[in-house]
């Protein structure tokens, strides 16, 4: 089905007005309380001369006034992107100039850093959530919104658009654009599959599925940032199943308070960042939870990050819950799924989805010829493309043969009854004497030590091997291994031209809130030390 996110929420609203629809922390709002806030926050953006197309550029961590002002930009047809709320001044101006934000929206806890940004690539219209006196000349409060009237009469665009940035961890982040239908249809699976219910063919439909009671409600937790894709896009799934979005309002993961808070508000599903946030949260779950199994979670989802067995069987244990590891990118898919009911199901295997392919050298589909190897597509259901970058575009969304395909490179083999394995992203594979490596199967082999709790694999320029391979660990603080013990652990599980030349040890590899790394920084680092 194909429509507008603004149209249904609205629709849905009027259907269960007193259901909850956000829980941050104290912070409770009901679905007719949503609807108000988001329809006032469109009010005032129109006061201010912001419309349609006026790019409303997020910079916040999770908080209730982030999915109310998201809503009310939608309604107008403003276009919403997030912006890493790790970022310093220099990082925001450089997005802030690329999207050409016509607002930014921020926290006073991040004002300081909006008072230091350049003069020239500050926003026209600045608005601060007020948990403290007002900083910035010339913003707005957000609360503001209560003097004005709803913004009702007028029927949310149906072409809206919003962008989300990809994690930058190779150079200035790029804006992927989609446009609501597009991202809707694609979401259908995430938002109905995953719980056995049919598609919707038509709005009302969605409406009645919001409205059945014979359906469990729906409570998530988005434990991962709202930068991360896959958070952001849940939360808008379930408000359209009339479902409660939970989050914890702070810039940090408090894991002790993620637990009390999964037990208060009888949560049913979590959305983590693969082991970034689940091993930490399960850490604390042994620690403070009232009882060793959750007595109403239903299910775990991930995306595109690395999402350990191990991890997922701690999770499995809290009882009866299916845990969902998606296969997507900000640019497109999903392209697999990898699904487990119980401990039993482990260790995860990937399966494509419908509508993704596998293409060989000769862009072939060879997606249902096991034993081939290729590169990862998807053909269903895309975005535009890069924002202001075409070239990027073309090389990442090409058309073959009629057919617009996303390909970010993912190098796969083909398995029998569509079954992936994943062979690692083809800008990082390393070309060591003419042999090919893959970090991915360095790195997982590595992540079977038992001392060590993070590993990357990447290759560093030689002048014999045209490229050699290294690899950077954060091992446990108690833990007396050493580089030797571990290039010895490798060498006798892969054949010597994959084994790390060298091995960096670390306490820890200080990834981001969405969990990727900062892999500029980490090459920056081990060029200085050799």
């Amino acid at each position: 089905m194909r429509g507008s996110y603004a149209e249904l929420w609205k629709l849905i609203a009027a259907a269960v007005p007193e259901r909850t629809a956000i829980v941050a922390g104290d912070q409770r709002l009901s679905y007719q309380e949503f609807e108000d806030q988001a329809a006032r926050f469109a009010a005032l953006l129109r006061y201010h001369g912001v419309g349609a197309g006026d790019t409303i550029a997020f910079y916040m961590y999770n908080r209730a006034e982030y999915l109310t002002a998201f809503y009310g930009a939608l309604k107008i047809g403003a276009v919403p992107v997030s912006i890493n709320f790790r970022y310093r001044e220099g990082e925001v101006a450089a997005l802030l100039d690329n999207c050409e934000a016509a607002v930014l929206i921020y926290p006073s806890s991040l004002a300081a850093t909006v008072k230091r940004i350049d003069a020239t690539s500050v926003p026209k219209v600045l608005i601060e959530v007020t948990d403290e006196p007002l900083d910035v000349a010339g913003a707005i409060p957000y609360d503001s919104l209560a003097e004005f009237a709803p913004l009702d009469g007028e029927s949310p665009p149906s072409g809206g658009t919003l962008m989300v940035y990809t994690g930058g961890t190779t150079g200035l982040p790029k804006a992927v654009v989609w446009d609501e239908p597009d991202l809707l249809e694609i979401q259908m699976f995430s938002t109905y599959g995953a719980l056995g219910i049919a598609d919707p063919q038509s709005p009302a439909e969605v409406v009645a599925i919001a409205q059945d009671p014979s359906l469990e409600p729906t409570v998530m937790f988005a434990l991962a940032p709202f930068i991360h894709a896959t958070a952001l896009f849940t939360a808008m799934n379930t408000f359209l199943l009339g479902g409660t979005v939970v989050l914890l309002p702070s810039p940090s993961l408090d894991t002790r308070q993620a637990v009390a808070t999964i037990e208060q508000e009888n949560v049913t599903r979590i959305i983590v960042a693969g082991d970034a946030v689940a091993i930490p949260l399960m850490d604390a779950w042994d620690k403070y939870a009232s009882s060793p199994q959750s007595s109403s979670l239903t299910s775990a989802m991930s995306s595109g990050m690395r999402f350990s067995d191990e991890t997922k069987a701690r999770i499995h244990n809290l009882g009866n819950v299916v845990i969902i590891d998606i296969l997507a990118s900000t640019e497109g898919g999903p392209y697999a799924l990898g699904i487990s009911r119980s401990a039993q199901d482990l260790p995860t295997r990937f399966q494509l989805t419908a509508d993704a392919v596998v293409l060989d050298d000769a862009m072939r589909e060879v997606q249902d010829q096991p034993g081939a190897y290729g590169i990862l597509g998807y053909r269903g259901a895309l975005p535009r493309g890069y924002y202001k970058d075409d070239e990027k575009t073309r090389q990442t969304y090409p058309i073959i043969n009629g057919t617009r395909y996303v390909m970010p490179g993912d190098h796969v083999k083909v398995e029998v009854d569509r079954y992936i394995e994943l062979l690692g992203r083809g800008s990082s594979v390393v070309n060591t004497g003419g042999e090919k490596v893959f970090p991915a199967e360095v790195e997982e082999v590595l992540l079977g030590h038992p001392a060590v709790t993070d590993a990357v694999v990447f290759g560093v320029a030689d002048e014999r091997w045209g490229e050699r391979v290294v690899a950077m660990v954060a091992v446990e603080a108690a833990d007396d291994v050493t580089e030797e013990a571990l290039l010895d652990f490798v060498g006798q599980r892969l054949a010597g031209y994959k084994k790390p030349r060298q091995i960096f040890l670390r306490d820890s590899l200080q990834r981001g809130p969405t969990g990727k790394l900062d892999m500029r920084t980490i090459k920056s680092s081990i060029t200085s030390t050799t």
